[in-house]
């Protein structure tokens, strides 16, 4: 099973569960904007597609290792995208000319990406090229940017008709993480217009779940950029495609605002005006604080660029 880690920030353990802080800075370059209900809601239906994504292709892979006489030669790319009646996830190889020829494809139902099943080649929608040149663009800029071959990339269609790469660090040990080294790129229908090319984090770096020799736990640190101001839809997605991380806390430092994930796709905003305290449900609605009173740790004195 192909795991997808997330996460990109420090992680600090509190008896059963972990919770992490990303800190914004002070000083001059530190003015970045305070996000609004509505950029939040934007990063809890990210993160919700997101976690969808991974999961199709979490899926497809297991589908794809039971196959018989695999020919890993013909599976030079892979991705998984949405069309109208379901996740589609393909493997197969890219010519020069930029012309996918896809090897093995699976299909899922858009609310059951468990069901992911093969699927007849001939019975594939239509070309899959545009994505296909998108995906291989953005996984080698993302291979070069931060020098690890293990990355995952997540394909959102826009209503345009764009295509959004994420492409994410990986790792195929459960009890080890990669955390940072995410880039979104945007590209024109064609997937070969590039539009932008955003670095949600400006490093990468590995935290293992496993205890040490004397059974102790990490203990995390803490990594600070001043790259967003609020919490991003691939931190969130972390934590709900891995919930054993326990929470992550997004620290402001600047205006002492604190965004407190939770593996259920929740934002909690914390501030210290009572007033503009929050809770925006992944439903939607808002809802009442629930956490513990030590889930928004000041921010640590110690900072790493990330």
């Amino acid at each position: 099973m192909r795991v997808f880690p997330l996460l990109a920030v420090a992680v600090l353990f509190f008896g059963c569960g972990a919770r992490s802080g990303r800190v914004k800075p002070e000083g001059p370059e530190s003015t970045v904007a305070v996000p609004d209900d509505a950029e939040l809601r934007r990063v809890q239906t990210r993160a919700k597609y997101l976690f969808d994504a991974e999961r199709a292709a979490i899926f497809a892979t297991d589908r794809l290792l039971i196959q018989d006489a695999l020919d890993r030669s013909r599976m030079e790319w892979f991705f998984t995208v949405p069309r109208e009646d379901g996740w589609y996830a393909l493997f197969g190889t890219l010519d020069d000319a930029g012309t996918f020829t896809p090897a093995y494809a699976f299909k899922a139902p858009r609310d059951d990406a468990e069901q992911m099943a093969p699927l007849p080649l001939n019975e594939l929608p239509g070309d899959f090229s545009p994505v296909a040149r998108a995906v291989k663009t953005s996984m080698l800029a993302t291979v070069e940017a931060f020098e690890r071959g293990t990355i995952n990339p997540v394909v959102f269609v826009e209503e345009d008709g764009d295509l959004t790469v994420y492409v994410l660090q990986g790792t195929r040990d459960p009890m080890r993480f990669y955390l940072g080294g995410d880039i979104r790129f945007r590209y024109g229908p064609d997937g070969r217009t590039q539009r932008e090319a955003v670095r949600l984090h400006q490093n990468v770096f590995a935290i293992s779940l496993e205890p040490g020799p004397e059974g102790e736990l990490y203990q995390g640190s803490a990594h600070s950029h001043v790259l967003f101001g609020g919490p991003l839809e691939t931190e969130l997605a972390t934590l709900m495609l891995y919930p054993e991380l326990g929470a992550l806390t997004v620290i402001h430092a600047a205006s002492r605002i604190a965004y407190f994930l939770t593996p259920d796709g929740a934002i909690q905003v914390l501030s210290e005006a009572p007033e503009r305290q929050r809770m925006l449900k992944p439903d939607g609605t808002f809802g009442p604080l629930d956490m513990e009173e030590e889930a928004a740790p000041p921010p640590p004195s110690g900072q790493v660029d990330l």
